[in-house]
């Protein structure tokens, strides 16, 4: 046991200012110090937390601040946090050089001159020469580290040139290695004459697919190297490059890093740009730019999977263009795991429910091994960070053209912890957990133990044959026992809204201090009354199931009309004033033929919150108003009528699944959701329920004091008594539905 501690390897491709290393290098230090006193092995604390540093650690960040910073927090913890003797303060070096243990550069995007260098997935065809170097080279890594009289490199930039060559021999090696196997390959493949002239294949039919295959792999490869080759040729200073970098972990015997641990940034989207660009300089062009080389650089690190042609940049499967950056780590950093490695993320909990994060699920379910997803209901992990977290722990990933079968085979285990991390750190509950075959509910946690086989299941389409995401999230953390209970009462009663309408955007305007104008506006201007229709813009607007025009504050413009036909009217000087200000510049309006023309609308029934708080209204329409886009419209496909869904709508059944299909992402505890989400909830219907039913006309209340007014029970006992539900279950959904939301709101202000 202690020898595999001394060797252990651990990366952080996100480090920062360094706590992921430092908390490493705690763990790892007390690990250790048990290990030497069971076996008897005497070593002070600052050599062993010396050692760890030198053999164990390596952190990689993009700013070169945070690189400097990771390196004082070590030297803090090997100095100040270690007592140490007064021989030990007179006669040794004690600032090691970690120049070569935490390096700054860009840990996704590894090009140079536009060739992508990352090779780890290569074929590692070192012949025992280079082998020799690379350990040797690791050897003098560790005499420059400690500072060695007898050091061959004396200086960094020496140590960075001896990395440099040793990365081109070994590009020269792989290269020749290939060229042998390829003339091997073209040897079997290559047609035959035998004694009577008769021309034969050594291979027929389905025996030449695996030749053929393995032939063109390992063209690619070879251009590839070619590639990386000329590109190295006259480099002068060494890029930042894992395979470089640390090129004693990715050749020696694990192939990669024992454990990966990190807390990579959070970037939506529209924001991820090259972060060794200065701000001013980025574009939208190069914005897109640098996105195009981060999905390439995954689909190089993982070739079979992505199908990715290297020759034509192009793969089978692509990756979501929405992911957000910490998505772009995760596929990264698998890819730097030994065969045997652990990999350990904490991020943004948004992949578990989002769109853009079903490429993540499918990849993990299909190659690699989800061990543990772990969140907690009480408290946040950031104070700093607006966003809730999960923490993820995973095994390694098969790089296949195919599912893999033991990917398949492996169990994940969902963890939702109902108390605060300190109050389970003992081993008996991780056993427990890691134990558990089904789902199981304690004072502490609620386990859901799934076969990854199911999993993909749930998220497959039947319609379009393919894997479209799930709510793990909702369904597997947050979710309490009844809704199991409810799913398999209602197997033939609950329907997707969906399935039974469509669910779209309400009007965008681009410019809603134009086209919202209240009652004093309208007399400012006297805008004719055809152009202004009753709309409702704001949820608060909203305060009970049926909308009641006397309670909006505004109208919309809608005006269809060319400028030429409103001549003399005041609708044209209103338009003409919005165009001083500017708003025909947006770009919303500025897409349109006419930019204040909103399009032709029409009214839906039902609308639906774009996010909630502690009250869940579902708007009934009979006004016929037009709705913003902080509403979704429900626009029913069939002959359903309000009064046949607006029961089950307004349910708390759809106040549960809305709770668990939503997304619980946002620190500040609000829940959001999309169209899809909401198209997503489950309800039951046709209901019939009568239009002077008394819950529509009241004001609906926070859900703590919702589920205690008798009109809201009798709703609810409607489409309790389709689903079968017994008083405790009834009981059980109100209870569970209150723990949701004050189990989201609570978890917002837990580190305020």
């Amino acid at each position: 046991m202690s020898e595999l501690l001394r060797n252990v390897t651990v990366a952080d491709p996100a480090c920062g200012s360094g706590s992921f290393l430092v908390g490493m290098l705690q763990v790892l230090d007390d690990l250790l110090a048990r290990a030497d006193h069971q076996l008897g092995h005497e070593e002070t604390s600052y050599e062993r937390r010396k050692r760890i540093i030198g053999n164990s650690l390596y952190g990689v960040d993009v700013m070169d601040w945070a690189v400097h910073v990771a390196e004082l927090r070590l030297w803090l913890q090997l100095v100040i946090e270690t007592d140490l003797a007064p021989a030990e303060l007179k006669f040794r070096p004690l600032l090691p050089n970690l120049s070569f243990k935490v390096r700054p550069g860009d840990s996704l995007v590894q090009e140079v001159g536009g060739i992508n260098l990352a090779l780890r997935q290569g074929s590692r065809l070192i012949p025992p020469t280079l082998k020799g170097r690379i350990t040797r080279l690791k050897g003098e890594k560790l005499k420059f580290y400690n500072n060695d009289p007898g050091c061959k490199y004396r200086t960094a930039e020496s140590l960075q040139q001896a990395e440099l060559q040793l990365f081109r021999d070994i590009l020269d090696a792989r290269a020749k290695a290939i060229d042998e196997r390829l003339k091997e390959i073209a040897d079997v493949l290559r047609p035959q004459v035998n004694l009577f002239g008769e021309v034969q294949t050594t291979q027929m039919g389905l025996d030449r697919i695996t030749p053929e295959r393995k032939r063109d792999r390992l063209q690619t490869e070879r251009q590839q190297v070619a590639r990386a080759r000329q590109s190295l040729k006259t480099a002068k200073s060494v890029p930042f490059v894992w395979d470089i970098a640390f090129v004693e972990v990715f050749e020696g015997k694990g192939g990669g890093f024992d454990v990966v641990i990190g807390n990579p940034p959070y970037v939506r989207q529209e924001l991820i740009h090259d972060p060794q660009v200065s701000a001013d300089q980025v574009t939208t062009a190069s914005k897109k730019a640098y996105k195009a080389k981060l999905a390439r650089s995954v689909y190089t690190a993982w070739p079979r999977t992505f199908g990715y042609d290297w020759a034509k940049d192009k793969p089978k499967w692509k990756l979501d263009g929405k992911s957000d950056l910490y998505i772009y780590f995760y596929l990264h950093g698998l890819s730097l795991l030994s065969d045997e490695g652990a990999f350990c993320f904490i991020t943004s909990n948004s992949w578990l429910d989002v769109g853009y994060g079903k490429h993540l699920q499918e990849f993990l379910l299909t190659r690699g091994q989800v061990k543990l997803v772990l969140d907690n209901q009480v408290r946040r992990s950031f104070a700093s960070s607006d966003v809730n977290t999960v923490i993820v722990l995973l095994g390694p990933v098969q790089d296949t053209r195919a599912t893999h079968p033991a990917s398949l085979e492996h169990t994940a285990h969902f963890v939702m912890l109902t108390v605060p991390f300190e109050e389970v750190l003992s081993p008996v509950i991780w056993e427990e957990v890691e134990e558990a075959t089904t789902r199981r509910t304690t004072p502490e946690y609620r386990v859901f133990p799934l076969k990854q086989a199911g999993l993909l299941d749930s998220g497959m389409d039947a319609k379009k044959k393919r894997f479209t995401g799930d709510k793990w999230g909702g369904k597997y953390l947050r979710a309490p026992d009844i809704y199991w209970v409810i799913l398999e009462k209602g197997k033939d009663k609950l329907v997707r809204l969906g399935d039974i309408a469509d669910v779209r955007f309400g009007i965008k305007t681009g410019a809603n201090e134009f086209f919202y104008l209240d009652e004093q506006k309208i007399a400012e201007w006297g805008i004719e009354e055809e152009f202004l229709r009753l709309a409702i813009r704001s949820p608060r607007e909203c305060k009970q199931i049926v909308i009641d025009p006397r309670d909006l504050k505004y109208k919309l413009f809608m005006c269809h009309k060319e400028r030429w036909e409103l001549e003399g009217t005041a609708t044209l000087e209103y338009i003409e004033w919005g165009e001083e200000q500017g708003f025909d510049e947006r770009p919303t309006c500025r897409a349109r033929a006419r930019w204040w023309d909103l399009g032709m609308h029409s009214p839906p029934e039902i609308l639906w919150m774009k996010a909630f708080n502690d009250r869940f209204v579902f708007p009934v329409n009979i006004a016929k108003v037009l709705s913003s886009d902080r509403f979704y419209e429900i626009v029913f496909s069939t002959s359903y009528a309000w009064q046949q869904i607006a029961a089950s709508l307004n349910s708390m059944l759809t106040v549960m699944s809305t709770e668990l299909n939503g997304r619980v992402s946002l620190g500040e505890g609000a829940l959001d959701n999309m169209t899809y989400e909401a198209a997503q909830n489950l309800v039951v219907g046709p209901q019939f329920i009568p239009p002077d039913t008394p819950i529509f006309a009241r004001e609906i209340l926070t859900i703590a004091d919702e589920i205690r007014q008798p009109d809201r029970r009798a709703l609810d006992d409607i489409i309790f008594d389709v689903l079968g539900l017994t008083q405790g279950e009834r009981d059980a959904v109100y209870e569970a539905v209150v723990n949701l939301v004050e189990a989201r709101l609570k978890k917002a202000r837990s580190l305020r």
